[in-house]
């Protein structure tokens, strides 16, 4: 399938990194029932993907990670260490303030601050649909947190303030890696996420306490690494994809049915019960998903010239053509073709070709 034809399938695949990253209380429990904390786990999430992506791109697309500018390495500061290392560290830390109900509801304010911000930046419309979309899900996540009920309740300035800062990480996450893809492959922006989200948590970690528990316990060694590839590496990966053709604000918004994907692989994992309220909650953030996926007239107008157009042969629309030429060709190759021109125009005009 080529890269272009995945343009139709891209909530789909945000949709299956939400539900790959819903598998992570699969691996998680059995970290905190052998001593791990919650934040050495999520240290492991991101040392275990760096590790295991940079070795394959160094040997398979080494010239995928070749930086177009040294100030370029912003973005991944964004979406590293600003983003996925301060939405793990400010929810942990929340928790510890406040309780887990609050965190999970800071957490998923993600897609109103994510809508806000792709607006300024890349002149996404906050409409009708989205509005809704987003109220939707975030009532659905308030519902399923329990927060309504008020007991085991603990709010705090300080828990909130950090709170804010969990989503606030998240949503940097996804302008960041947004902003990168204009530039780079999605496995380049996905190599250099995790390098900086690794830097940004080793510093406050316990390197040694963590290298011990693993050290007396190896299978938690391998459930380390599950939870780094398959709840972390190729989730965050597809969704990096996604972004590709999906709108970040609507990405994000899709992206909450992980809670749902977590509670039902919790019913089947670990026969967690269900309540009324998460029952609820669960038909809100599809409900929210389904919305969001609701396409209008003049987007079904769109995308019908779209697909006469391409019948016809004409190129398709400079932000379509930009988005799928960039998830085919490496940055690398790009600004190589570019300075090659660039050479021959000089040589023609008379300069001198000094290349072997």
């Amino acid at each position: 399938m080529k890269s272009k034809n995945l343009a139709a399938f891209g909530p789909f695949i945000v949709m299956l990194a939400a539900i790959l990253w819903g598998s992570v209380g699969v691996f998680t429990k059995y970290l905190y029932a052998n001593g791990f904390t919650p934040y050495q786990a999520s240290m492991l999430r991101c040392l275990v993907a760096t590790v295991i992506i940079v070795p394959i791109m160094i040997a398979k697309s080494r010239n995928q990670l070749k930086l177009r500018s040294w100030k370029d390495l912003l973005f991944f500061v964004i979406s590293g260490t600003f983003g996925l290392a301060l939405c793990y560290t400010a929810y942990f830390i929340t928790i510890q303030q406040s309780t887990l109900s609050i965190a999970a509801v800071m957490l998923y304010s993600s897609p109103i601050m994510v809508t806000i911000m792709a607006a300024f930046l890349f002149k996404e419309k906050i409409t009708v649909k989205k509005a809704v979309s987003i109220f939707l899900a975030f009532a659905g996540c308030i519902i399923m947190s329990g927060i309504l009920g008020g007991s085991g309740v603990s709010l705090t300035a300080v828990g909130v303030l950090i709170g804010f800062l969990s989503g606030f990480g998240y949503a940097l996450y996804n302008i960041g890696s947004r902003m990168a893809l204009k530039y780079y492959s999605t496995y380049a922006v996905t190599t250099y996420t995790f390098i900086f989200a690794t830097i940004g948590m080793i510093p406050f970690t316990p390197i040694k306490e963590t290298a011990s528990l693993l050290a007396a316990n190896p299978f938690s060694i391998a459930v380390a690494l599950g939870l780094g590839i398959l709840s972390t590496l190729i989730p965050y990966t597809l969704y990096v994809l996604a972004l590709n053709y999906v709108e970040v604000s609507k990405a994000s918004v899709i992206a909450i049915i992980e809670p749902v994907a977590a509670t039902i692989i919790g019913l089947f994992a670990f026969s967690e019960a269900l309540t009324l309220n998460t029952v609820v909650a669960m038909i809100i953030i599809l409900l929210s998903v389904l919305v969001s996926n609701m396409k209008s007239k003049e987007e079904k107008l769109a995308a019908a010239e779209a697909a006469k157009a391409a019948e016809a042969g004409d190129e398709p629309e400079n932000s379509q053509k930009e988005l799928t030429w960039m998830t085919e060709h490496p940055i690398s190759e790009k600004v190589a073709a570019r300075m090659e021109a660039k050479e021959d125009a000089e040589i023609a005009f008379g300069g001198n070709d000094n290349r072997e």
